[in-house]
C-alpha cells in the first residue's frame, strides 16, 4: 500500500508543471492576459523588446502558453519570492 502511495506521488510531480508562475500571478486587471506594464511590474529590468520576444503571437500581450514557453526556454526565470 505504501509502495503504491509513493508511486502516485512520484507520477503527480513528474506530470505537474515544471513551473509555478501563472498568468494569473501577474495579470492586474484580470483579463488573463499581461500586458508589458503588468510584467514589468515583476521584471523591472524587462525592456519593450524581451518582451516583444514573449510575445509570440505579436498581439502585445503573454498568454499562458507564451508564459510557459518563455519559462520553459529561460527567456524569463521564475521571480524569487
Amino acid at each position: 500500500m505504501r509502495r503504491a502511495a509513493v508511486g502516485t506521488m512520484m507520477a503527480a510531480l513528474i506530470a505537474a508543471p515544471a513551473f509555478a508562475l501563472t498568468v494569473s500571478d501577474v495579470d492586474t486587471d484580470g483579463n488573463s492576459l499581461i500586458s508589458f506594464t503588468e510584467m514589468a511590474v515583476m521584471y523591472p529590468d524587462l525592456t519593450e523588446e524581451a518582451f516583444g520576444a514573449v510575445d509570440t503571437s505579436g498581439d502585445t500581450f503573454v498568454d499562458e502558453t507564451e508564459l510557459a514557453a518563455a519559462l520553459e526556454t529561460g527567456m524569463i526565470e521564475e521571480p524569487a519570492e
